[in-house]
């Protein structure tokens, strides 16, 4: 428990100085701006956008830095609380499906899956909880289609009955940032290496959707996440044994 611990304090240090280069950099390039937004009966000022902005940053970096360790589950305590600020960033930018998302699948896999970890690592009374496994070749195609339906189902649902607009790019972008990281959150608590396949893919997503409405900030935070999130992939990858690769060996 001691080694968790201090893994967790070291990635929020971590985390903590490289929000503090971003910042420099962004200040330096003058691409933090915000306007006042009125929502929820108050103004909520461009200074309290921006710590949200940035609060959210470093303890979203800390928290898949932490979880890239498949035996360390104490960083989902981190998860929730990110999850919770970007749901109430994304809802005052205007993305009601993924404010919906943080709140209905984020935040309650992440208190599943460390409940299920805490659980799984009492039973085998060791630091390593669980084994790593992909999907088999079946898992694997009908997650594709699974990723599909929900995509379309969130464009349709946010054309036609949430936000009553026409589809866009950053929409669309929004219903792959939606259907990856639903399929992420389910695969994570399976404890399956795929998940990280999405979760590069919601990190692609998310970083393109947040640059085309010029939502810098957060786009630093996602364009991380590729890079956090490509190397948890091929540490998962790597820990996952050879006769648990599912479909990558055709089965």
């Amino acid at each position: 428990m001691k080694q968790l611990l201090k893994e967790v304090v070291l990635n929020l240090l971590l985390s903590t100085a490289i929000f503090a280069v971003v910042v420099l950099f962004l200040q330096w390039r003058n691409l933090v701006g915000y306007q006042p937004i009125e929502s929820l009966g108050t103004t909520f000022s461009p200074t309290f956008q921006f710590v949200l902005e940035i609060a959210a940053g470093i303890i979203g970096t800390a928290y898949v830095l932490i979880v890239r360790n498949p035996a360390n589950y104490l960083g989902f305590p981190l998860g929730i609380v990110m999850s919770l600020m970007l749901a109430f960033q994304f809802f005052l930018q205007g993305f009601v499906d993924e404010t919906i998302i943080y709140l209905v699948v984020f935040v309650p896999c992440q208190v599943y899956t460390l409940i299920t970890w805490i659980k799984g690592s009492k039973r085998s009374n060791s630091e390593e909880p669980f084994m790593p496994t992909f999907l088999s070749m079946k898992g694997f195609l009908l997650g594709i289609a699974i990723f599909v339906v929900l995509m379309v189902a969130d464009l349709f649902l946010l054309q036609n009955m949430v936000m009553g607009r026409p589809i866009n790019f950053p929409l669309v972008m929004s219903a792959v940032v939606v259907a990856a990281s639903a399929l992420a959150n389910f695969l994570l608590i399976k404890k399956k290496t795929d998940a990280w396949f999405y979760w590069v893919l919601f990190s692609i997503a998310g970083t393109v959707q947040l640059a085309s409405i010029g939502a810098w900030v957060t786009c630093t935070l996602f364009t991380l996440y590729i890079f956090i999130n490509g190397s948890a992939c091929i540490a998962w990858c790597k820990q996952t044994a050879k006769e648990n690769r599912g479909w990558l060996l055709g089965k």
